[in-house]
């Protein structure tokens, strides 16, 4: 499978680094992080096809009230990656930890990788990570009608797919119960994510097949986050570098009309200099973009699903079912 997943790329012309985020080796988690908060490494979440998949939480220093929470899925290309990367970032964690202290339960997951597992495997993992949340709301202090899920890159796109595809029970995880409601968002933020598989480059990863020569037409559409919205989705933050020369700035800006239309708040926030990963070129500039990345998707989370301070605030409603999904 590694052989033909590497002679597809080959025959695309595409190098295998180009494809990806980052490919430095996972680093180990600190127990505790500045401002109390603390965290709880490589706890399971689900074990599916003989894997046992897990994730990172990252604890506000507050305990005995009810806070949102937020859901992070990494990039890496559908073929790599981990739970404690971001781009450019060097430190991913600390950053995590920062949103933590604000009063966010954070949470960053591994998932099911290609080439070994396909679409829609990665959107499953996403939403049983979600659906876990919600079961351990008691045990963390999460209020389960807050939760938001972010991602970027190849993360991006599985997180828009999360938050548009609430009731769509084609992408539910395996063995959810029909009709849950439990793997549903209250936001999405997606960060330089690609939102169409209807590339050769794309699909050869994602789904296991050309999009030009051997895609069915009905997975190529299924895996678009853009093609499960409707009115009642969940408010969405995009974010996305003007230098991005692996996704299109486009293809954000298609994501954002197509939520507009259908009279889903979203906003887009294009940064000028960032390519993808929002890296720079300049370390001070490179610093300045994550600051202003991060400063915005707070500010987001503040107005959507609320930090830990506007407890008892009406949240954003989940999308209801999907009708004919």
């Amino acid at each position: 499978m590694r052989k033909a997943w590497l002679l597809a790329l080959l025959a695309l012309g595409l190098p295998v680094a180009a494809l990806c985020q980052r490919g430095a080796a996972r680093p180990a988690l600190a127990t505790s992080y500045a401002g109390g908060v603390r965290t709880i490494a490589d706890m399971p979440y689900r074990t599916v096809d003989g894997e046992a998949l897990t994730l990172d939480l990252y604890l506000p220093p507050k305990a005995g009230w009810k806070r949102p929470a937020v859901l992070f899925v990494h990039g890496g290309g559908f073929i790599q990656g981990h739970s404690r990367m971001m781009g450019a970032e060097t430190d991913f964690p600390a950053r995590l930890a920062a949103l933590a202290e604000k009063g966010y339960v954070v949470a960053s997951i591994e998932y099911r990788l290609a080439p070994k597992s396909r679409f829609p495997a990665q959107v499953r993992d996403a939403k049983a990570a979600v659906a876990w949340l919600r079961g351990h709301r008691d045990d963390y202090g999460i209020d389960p009608e807050r939760i938001a899920i972010w991602g970027s890159s190849a993360g991006g796109m599985i997180a828009a797919s999360v938050g548009t595809s609430c009731g769509v029970r084609d992408l539910d995880p395996e063995g959810a119960d029909a009709g849950s409601r439990d793997n549903c968002v209250q936001a999405v933020a997606d960060w330089f994510g690609p939102t169409a598989a209807d590339s050769d480059r794309l699909s050869a990863i994602y789904l296991g097949c050309l999009a030009s020569l051997n895609c069915d037409a009905d997975r190529i559409k299924a895996a678009s986050p853009m093609s499960h919205i409707s009115p009642g989705d969940p408010p969405v933050q995009i974010v996305h570098g003007d230098s991005d020369d692996l996704v299109p700035l486009a293809q954000s800006k298609g994501l954002e009309e197509a939520l507009r239309t259908a009279g889903v708040a979203v906003e887009l926030r294009v940064i000028a200099g960032a390519g993808h990963g929002l890296r720079a070129n300049d370390p001070a500039q490179q610093k300045a973009i994550l600051d202003d990345a991060m400063a915005s998707l707070t500010g987001f989370l503040d107005r959507t699903i609320g930090s830990s301070s506007s407890h008892g605030r009406a949240p954003a409603a989940a999308a209801e079912g999907k009708a004919g999904d």
